[in-house]
């Protein structure tokens, strides 16, 4: 799985898309009915409320479509980790680059201690 993030002039929304093979791309939801701390979309490169809806998404995802968690499992294992994820990838690893991808398995390194 990957996902990747493109930054949009100011007055339009972020891009935060997932793809299973590359070429078929969905957007990420939000997720708000489960974490609500960015109604206005996904942000990254900051400790802020959008970096920490995005690094609850991606977790959320992950959990989901990668490692096959049920939603309820899903969204309570991305409760658990995303605060860490935000300060470690999204901030961090992210930076305010204008472009960036993630692979499911830097995001598994990530969770074993390897960092990205």
């Amino acid at each position: 799985m990957i996902w990747e993030g493109i930054r949009k002039p100011l007055a339009e929304e972020n891009v935060v898309r997932m793809s299973a093979d590359g070429e078929l791309w969905a957007n990420v939801p939000l997720y708000l009915e489960e974490v609500n701390h960015s109604p206005t979309g996904f942000e990254w490169g900051y400790l802020g409320s959008g970096p920490a809806q995005l690094a609850y998404a991606i977790l959320r995802t992950y959990f989901e479509l990668v490692v096959g968690l049920s939603p309820e499992l899903s969204a309570a294992r991305a409760q658990k980790e995303y605060y860490n994820f935000k300060t470690d990838v999204v901030c961090n690893k992210f930076g305010r680059s204008w472009r960036w991808e993630l692979t499911s398995d830097q995001i598994r390194i990530w969770r074993v201690g390897g960092g990205i």
